[in-house]
């Protein structure tokens, strides 16, 4: 358990570390548009963990541990977007179409709404 956690762990850092590099780099190219840096990121982790999910799904081309460091370590620190786009998909491939739209669509309103909730609470 240890082990799993420090190789996730490691994967985050170098995810989110990534992240943060992209994101400057962009908002300071195109200050006051469209969020492109997180767009961006959360568009090339979607793309990234799909790569993944079909590596890993392919006779077993990818070890556990590897799973581990790129899927939940770098893709979840890269952004967490990814991972809910992995999710979302696997209820999909699981033939749970039913299932897939309903924590799409709660996931983002429910998150939308969240978010405005506590922005609001901070303000008194």
């Amino acid at each position: 358990m240890i082990k799993n956690a420090l190789i996730v762990a490691l994967g985050g850092a170098v995810g989110s570390a990534l992240r943060y590099v992209i994101q400057n780099t962009i908002h300071s190219k195109y200050p006051n548009l469209f969020p492109y840096g997180t767009f961006a990121v959360n568009i090339v982790g979607c793309l990234f963990i799909g790569l993944l999910m079909g590596w890993a799904t392919q006779e077993k081309l990818l070890s556990p541990q590897i799973n581990l460091l790129l899927i939940a370590g770098f893709c979840g620190g890269f952004t967490t977007f990814s991972t809910f786009a992995y999710e979302g998909n696997t209820l999909l491939l699981e033939n749970k179409p039913l299932q897939a739209l309903l924590y799409i669509a709660a996931s983002v309103v429910v998150g939308m709404i969240a978010a405005y909730l506590g922005y609001k609470l901070t303000k008194g």
